[in-house]
């Protein structure tokens, strides 16, 4: 028979976790973080302190008065997609291919050679 100290060197783990080696605080501020209200709770401070936001709040208001609220409503559309584009880093190619260099698609394009090539193997 074995005894318990036996047992205990059989039952081997496929890796060793040290509890210090555990951040489990880290971990349960990164679940917190994407929570619904954290992310909502975050973007209301952000229009708190955004100028931009205020401006468009007082010529909207404005543009309201004279009648022309939505003309200005489609101005800060377009400002908000422009403000918030990104840029991309160098080298880093575009999912659109008609703004690469050489309008080269990026992997996991479908383009048309793609599809006529597939179309034609199962044809035959």
């Amino acid at each position: 028979m074995d005894t318990p100290k036996e047992r205990s060197k059989k039952i081997k783990k496929p890796f060793h976790l040290k509890k210090a080696d555990v951040d489990l605080d880290g971990y349960r501020k990164e679940i917190q973080d994407q929570s619904p209200a954290h992310l909502a709770q975050r973007a209301v401070a952000a229009l708190k302190s955004s100028r931009q936001f205020h401006i468009y709040l007082v010529l909207q208001s404005v543009a309201a008065f004279c009648g022309y609220g939505q003309v200005m409503m489609c101005i800060g559309l377009l400002w908000m997609f422009y403000v918030n584009t990104g840029t991309r880093k160098d080298g880093e190619m575009s999912a659109y291919s008609l703004f690469n260099p050489n309008v080269e698609a990026i992997d996991g394009t479908t383009n048309m050679e793609y599809l006529d090539r597939e179309m034609r193997r199962q044809l035959y």
